[in-house]
């Protein structure tokens, strides 16, 4: 019996709040790979289309490893939280309101283990 193949993908410093790319990622998570990324072309957010990439830059390396891209599955789609960028909006009284820019980070694990694909 073989071992299971497993393809690591990440994308660091995506300028879109965490909050709003895991409501895409919760969309595709436990999906076939190819029905994840039909689920994400359609979808027209910012983060579906950060996602969608992170996707095919991993059936990319599946593609170049000569397997076969139907049979991964997305195992693990994570996204957290990077580094906030400290901004500042002026305020009443010459005061300053603070900003903060989120930032993200996704890690993508696709993997062609039975049990994940139905």
């Amino acid at each position: 019996m073989g071992k299971d193949m497993e393809i690591r993908v990440k994308s660091r410093y995506l300028h879109i709040s965490p909050r709003k790319l895991r409501l895409i990622i919760a969309m595709v998570i436990g999906k076939n790979a190819l029905e994840a990324e039909q689920i994400l072309r359609f979808q027209t957010s910012k983060g579906a289309k950060m996602a969608k990439n992170l996707l095919g830059s991993a059936l990319a390396i599946a593609k170049s490893s000569e397997v076969k891209e139907d049979s991964f599955a997305i195992r693990k789609f994570i996204c957290n939280q990077g580094p906030r960028l400290k901004r500042g909006k002026p305020g009443s009284k010459g005061r300053v309101m603070p900003i903060a820019r989120r930032q993200s980070h996704l890690e993508l694990v696709l993997s062609d283990h039975p049990k994940l694909l139905k």
